[in-house]
């Protein structure tokens, strides 16, 4: 009997001895694998191997590192992308102040003469204060960008009269069109409505509008029409100005892309850039369609109603 208990103890002590073996093999293997995993995270190795097949505690351990590696990569994309965004921004703010700046510092530099004719002196001050305007439109068009593409603002999408936003816009683009004998034509019904932040929508319209204006030609004609189109409001802003080439509507959603045909025009080009971001924010898009040397024709597709927006 006491060797019975003997073998047995044996039996158990050896069998514990194996357990723990293998226990020990498992730990040893599973946190080398751990190891190699977060390592390999630290590296930022695209070629991690995660072993998320096994059913085991470490499989699904795998499957929550994996989860953690795409967003730590999701979120280095995107620091990368702001980064390099913000660099390609100070680039562009630097090279559209210089020639105000250089010419602000030219016309400060000719004040100064003494022997400087009073005609000529208040021809210089004038050429001064419009440089000055033009460095005041362009900050405050960079608050506005700036504000839209870091979220500060907010759309405010609601229904609203597409008639009463157009001819706010209208208005505000009246003295410039005047001044160049342009006509601004409506077609629009009075009841049509839209859904759409007011504030911001009206802001978009008028850069789309103030840009008709600039391109057209003295004596020429802007037609603006609304409508709905399924589950779009459809604003057609219509010139018969210059026209944009057709190789490079794809390049004009840039910011502060001109036209190399374009020097002899006032302006930054960010109206378009500001215009889309603005329709994307409130989930609307807008269409370009231009013939050079025939004119330009920009389309701004708002929701329809509360229901489209919230799908």
């Amino acid at each position: 009997m006491e060797k019975v208990l003997f073998l047995l103890s044996l039996l158990f002590f050896l069998t514990s001895i194996g357990i723990m073996i293998y226990v020990r093999k498992c730990l040893l293997t599973y946190t080398t694998e751990l190891s190699d995993c977060l390592q390999g995270i630290l590296d930022e190795d695209e070629n991690i191997d995660f072993k998320e097949n096994q059913d085991t505690l470490v499989g699904k351990l795998m499957v929550k590192m994996r989860r953690i590696y795409e967003i730590l990569i999701m979120r280095s994309q995107e620091n990368l992308y702001q980064r390099e965004s913000l660099e390609s921004m100070i680039s562009d703010i630097s090279h559209q102040l210089k020639t105000p700046i250089a010419s602000i510092r030219m016309y400060h530099n000719l004040l100064e003469r003494k022997e400087l004719e009073e005609l000529k002196r208040d021809e210089f001050l004038s050429a001064v204060e419009k440089q000055v305007d033009k460095l005041e439109f362009f900050m405050n068009s960079m608050i506005r960008m700036s504000r839209l593409e870091s979220g500060i603002v907010k759309v405010n999408p609601r229904e609203n009269s597409v008639y009463e936003l157009i001819a706010q816009a209208v208005c505000d683009a009246a003295l410039k069109a005047e001044e160049k004998d342009i006509s601004i034509g409506i077609s629009c019904s009075e009841e049509l409505l839209g859904y759409f932040d007011r504030r911001w929508t009206g802001e978009a319209l008028f850069n789309i509008l103030d840009n008709g204006v600039k391109y057209t030609n003295p004596g020429g004609h802007i037609e603006i029409s609304a409508e709905k189109a399924a589950f779009y409001v459809r604003i057609k802003i219509k010139d018969n100005g210059r026209g944009i080439r057709e190789s490079h509507i794809p390049m004009i959603y840039k910011r502060f892309y001109r036209e190399p045909e374009s020097v002899d025009v006032e302006g930054v080009g960010i109206g378009l850039y500001l215009a889309r971001e603005i329709m994307m924010k409130q989930k609307g898009f807008l269409e370009v369609r231009s013939k050079e040397g025939e004119g330009t024709e920009v389309l701004l597709n708002l929701p329809a109603d509360n229901a489209f927006y919230n799908v």
